[in-house]
């Protein structure tokens, strides 16, 4: 059962939703409305090699390294 993200168009809050099946009318907690729009979350991970160290599995920037796009605002 995945958790999806959304933001409510008409109060600009944003939540989360545990969504069972083909679950529809997803409503903002704050103001009930259903105008909400579906976010996509970035993806961040740890993994450890065969030697012990850690690996970022950040989805990252698209157009850096970097595992933060705060870095590439200023750009």
């Amino acid at each position: 059962m995945p958790i999806f993200e959304y933001k409510c168009l008409k109060c600009a809050s944003e939540f989360e939703k545990l969504v069972f099946g083909s679950q529809n009318g997803v409503q903002c907690p704050g103001c009930q409305s259903d105008e909400v729009e579906q976010m996509y979350s970035s993806f961040n991970g740890v993994s450890r090699g065969s030697d012990g160290t850690s690996h970022s599995m950040s989805s990252g920037c698209s157009s850096c390294s970097s595992s933060s796009c705060a870095s590439c605002k200023s750009a």
